[in-house]
C-alpha cells in the first residue's frame, strides 16, 4: 500500500511554523506602517521649506508663524497623515492625524532649520525631531517632537 499524503501530525506542525512567523512579521509590519506615514506627513513641510528660506534671505530672521511665512494656515496644511501643520519661529510642528496609525493620533513631529554658528549668511539646513545636531550649527525653534524614537524614520533619529 503506498501513501502519498500528509499525516495530520505533520499538517498541524506547518501550521504552527507559519503562526509563529506571523507573529513575528506582523510587529515589524506595524513598525514600517507608521514609520513610511511618518515619512508621508514630512512631505507637507517640504513644500513649505521654499517660503522659510525665501523670507530668512530676504530678513536676515526666520518667520514668526504661518502668516509671516506666507503659508496657508495651520489648519488647512491637510493630508492623508496630517490634521494641521504650525509655523512658530522657523521649525514647522506636524500633527499627525486622519487616517495615521492609532500610536501616531495626535503626535507631533517638529522639523527645524539649524545655522552655523556666527554666520548667519551661510546656508542653513533642517532637523528632524530629536536627531542631532552637527558641530558648529544649532537649531532654530522649539523641539516638540513626542513621537516614540522607534518609530520615527532613521534621519530623525539620528
Amino acid at each position: 500500500m503506498n501513501n502519498n499524503g500528509f499525516t495530520l501530525i505533520e499538517l498541524m506542525v506547518v501550521v504552527a511554523i507559519i503562526g509563529i512567523l506571523a507573529s513575528v512579521a506582523l510587529p515589524s509590519y506595524q513598525v514600517y506602517t507608521a514609520r513610511s506615514q511618518v515619512v508621508e506627513s514630512m512631505v507637507i513641510a517640504s513644500a513649505l521649506k521654499d517660503s522659510v528660506i525665501e523670507y530668512y534671505k530676504y530678513t536676515g530672521s526666520f518667520p514668526s508663524d504661518n502668516n509671516e511665512a506666507a503659508i496657508p494656515p495651520a489648519d488647512k496644511l491637510l493630508g492623508n497623515y496630517v490634521s494641521r501643520v504650525e509655523m512658530v519661529n522657523g521649525a514647522f510642528h506636524i500633527t499627525l492625524g486622519n487616517k495615521v496609525n492609532k500610536q501616531l493620533q495626535d503626535k507631533i513631529l517638529t522639523i527645524r532649520p539649524i545655522v552655523v554658528i556666527d554666520s548667519p549668511s551661510s546656508p542653513f539646513s533642517w532637523l528632524c525631531g530629536s536627531g542631532s545636531v552637527p558641530n558648529g550649527m544649532e537649531p532654530v525653534g522649539e523641539n516638540r517632537t513626542d513621537i516614540d524614537k522607534s518609530l520615527l524614520p532613521g534621519a530623525c533619529r539620528i
